[in-house]
Formats: structure tokens, C-alpha cells, sequence
């Protein structure tokens, strides 16, 4: 099957354009995936590309997006050069985005070209992007009562967290920050120095509720898949088996390798899928057209 790949640009008024990449089928699409990438991630990283044509190929639109404060830029899409962007950055912005991304889809207008506003919208959220997936699905679904368009139809998770508040730093180190306003990073890939401002604790604090995943799983009426490699050194499995627990109908899926971004890289020059990823995402298409994971 002929991939079509077109540029995905939503414009808001007073925030940042999201920007992002279609892989679309030639022929009539059987529904439209939407990716959402982790912490110290973007839409380029690795084999995301090669996943959206591998989705695609089966007959899937599937869209990539960049969240606005990732820490890069339009021009500059897997570098970090927007540090000031990235130190800003907050679970709600990301939660804004994505929802934002998901009603645009749903909205049927004249802009909207490729008919994602009908049939099936799935959201694939991998690491912190999964813990959003999960947000998102929920709120979409809850807003979709009190309009006339469709929620989001399917939620699948890669490797993702269970739990937002419990990945901040702890005692001194939270008192530090609060001092000082701002806590390093180290993006080990890149070896640069990065900051989370204080407001990327403050404002959670302040929208716990909105941001609690555990509530989201249990107001999602839809199926979801949980995938989780059982190496993952830097989400414990344990985060799947609590996802898989809250999901009012769950699919729990766990590889026995692959690590935390199931054999990928960055830079990820092979024209293949690494094995782990490839089954990872014939796992997806086989729960997104037949309603189960494995035989």
C-alpha cells in the first residue's frame, strides 16, 4: 500500500502551534491513530516514523505530534534548542494539547480533509505520553457527551506511568527546588543540562485531580491495551499491572524484552522495526482491528 505523508500544523489562538506528521493510506482508512511521545521525547525520535508507515500500510491514518515544550522547535525537530520551552513545560499543557489535537479531529469543518471527525480515534501515549494518552481519552470521551461527535475509541499505552506525582523528587531535594526555582536534568542521550521551573510541580499540584490517571483509567468506558516490556529499567512493570487494574476493559500485554522504548533508539538509521517494536505493533493493529491482543 502507497503511504501518503503530509504536515500537521493546528493553530490556537494565544499558545504555540502543535505541529505534527500525517502517514496516511491511499485508500479509505479503517480509522485514525494518534501518537503521543515521552518525557525528553518528540514525534521524530527513533522509530516513530517507521511505526506511523507500519500502522498506516495496515490502513490506519496515523498522526505524530511534537508537544509545543519539548525542547525543540519547527526548524529544529530533533534538537534540543528550546530550553526555555522545555523548563516551562507542564503535565496540563501536555493534557491541553493532546485534547486539543483530539477535538480538532473530531470537528467536522472544511479544514478537516482527511474525515478523522468518523470512525474509530485510538491514542497510542508511550512513557509520560501514555500517562496523557490516558487523561485524554477520558476527558475526550466525557466531552463527547455533550456534543455531537465521537470520543476516542480505543486507548493504548507503551510502557507508560501509572502515576505522575509519584515521579517528583522527595524531602530536601523537593525544598531545594522550591528554593531556587528551577531543577536540573541531565538528558543523557544529548548530554545537555536541562531545568524544570518550579511551576512544573506547583501546577500539578494545583490541577491534581485533572491530572490523576487512576480516576482517568476508571472513567474510561473504552477498550484499552497496556503494553510493558518486563525489562523496563525505567518504568517498573508494576505501572502496567495498575493501569491494567483501574481500565473498565483491559488487554495487558507484556513483552519479555525490548527495555523501556521496546529496541529502539535514537538515531535509528535500520529501514526495519527493531523485533521488540515490530511485535509491539502488530500487537496494536491486531487489538485495534479484532478487539484482543494475542490468539
Amino acid at each position: 500500500m502507497t503511504i501518503q505523508h503530509l504536515p500537521f500544523c493546528l493553530e490556537r489562538k494565544g499558545e504555540r502551534p502543535i505541529h505534527g506528521k500525517w502517514h496516511l493510506p491511499r485508500d479509505n482508512a479503517k480509522g485514525t491513530v494518534l501518537f503521543l511521545h515521552g518525557y525528553k521525547g518528540y514525534m521524530d525520535w527513533g522509530a516513530w516514523s517507521q511505526v506511523g508507515d507500519a500502522v498506516a500500510q495496515s490502513g490506519w491514518r496515523f498522526l505524530r505530534i511534537n508537544f509545543t515544550h519539548n525542547g525543540t522547535a519547527p526548524d529544529h525537530p530533533t534538537t534540543f534548542v528550546d530550553l526555555d520551552g522545555f523548563a516551562a513545560n507542564t503535565h496540563r499543557r501536555e493534557l491541553d494539547e493532546a485534547h486539543a489535537v483530539v477535538t480538532a479531529l473530531r470537528t467536522p469543518t472544511p479544514e478537516n480533509k482527511t474525515g478523522t471527525h468518523e470512525g474509530p480515534l485510538a491514542i497510542i501515549g508511550h512513557s509520560r505520553g501514555g500517562g496523557i494518552a490516558c487523561l485524554t481519552a477520558a476527558e475526550a470521551n466525557a466531552a463527547c457527551l455533550h456534543r455531537e461527535w465521537n470520543g476516542v475509541s480505543h486507548l493504548i499505552t507503551w510502557a507508560a506511568v501509572a502515576d505522575f506525582n509519584s515521579r517528583f523528587p522527595k524531602g530536601d531535594a523537593l525544598l531545594t527546588w522550591e528554593k531556587e526555582g528551577q531543577m536540573e536534568v541531565i538528558n543523557h542521550r544529548t548530554r545537555q543540562r536541562l531545568h524544570h521551573d518550579w511551576q512544573f510541580y506547583s501546577d500539578f499540584q494545583s490541577h491534581a485531580q485533572r491530572l490523576n490517571i487512576q480516576m482517568a483509567m476508571e472513567q474510561y468506558p473504552g477498550p484499552s491495551l497496556i503494553v510493558h516490556a518486563a525489562d523496563d529499567p525505567a518504568v517498573p512493570m508494576s505501572h502496567a499491572h495498575q493501569l491494567s487494574g483501574w481500565s473498565q476493559n483491559p488487554t495487558l500485554f507484556i513483552t519479555t524484552d525490548g527495555a523501556h522504548t521496546f529496541g529502539a533508539r535514537e538515531p535509528w538509521i535500520e529501514s526495519a522495526l527493531p523485533e521488540p517494536m515490530e511485535g509491539v505493533t502488530q500487537t496494536t493493529l491486531r487489538f485495534l482491528e479484532e478487539g484482543r491482543a494475542v490468539s
